[in-house]
């Protein structure tokens, strides 16, 4: 059954949320790697953000259209990074409050 209403009720502006964002930190000398994962904005894809001290550019951002997609690519990164002499010095799952 379907119910309608008309008129009179003003809009419900949207809320903030919470997002899961999962960061990995790779250290090597006294240099650091941070690969971030989490939904973009509008929630239609998967951002893999990818911070290296060698990009003068900062961080690049690639998007997947799903989860194992993302984490299959994370998963090649980490395992070059491991091969030039990186190590994993960190993991973190955080909720992060996402503005509407």
């Amino acid at each position: 059954m379907a119910i309608g209403v008309s008129g009179g009720c003003p809009a419900v502006p949207p809320s903030d949320r919470e997002v899961r964002v999962l960061r990995w930190t790779f250290r090597r000398d006294a240099d650091s790697v941070v690969c971030e994962l989490g939904l973009n904005n509008d929630d239609s894809a998967y951002e893999l953000r990818v911070n290296p001290p060698w990009n003068p550019t900062g961080a690049t951002t690639e998007l997947f259209d799903d989860a194992m997609s993302a984490f299959q690519r994370h998963a090649a990164i980490e395992r070059l990074l491991v091969g030039d002499g990186w190590m994993l010095e960190g993991f973190e799952s955080e909720r992060v409050t996402r503005h509407a």
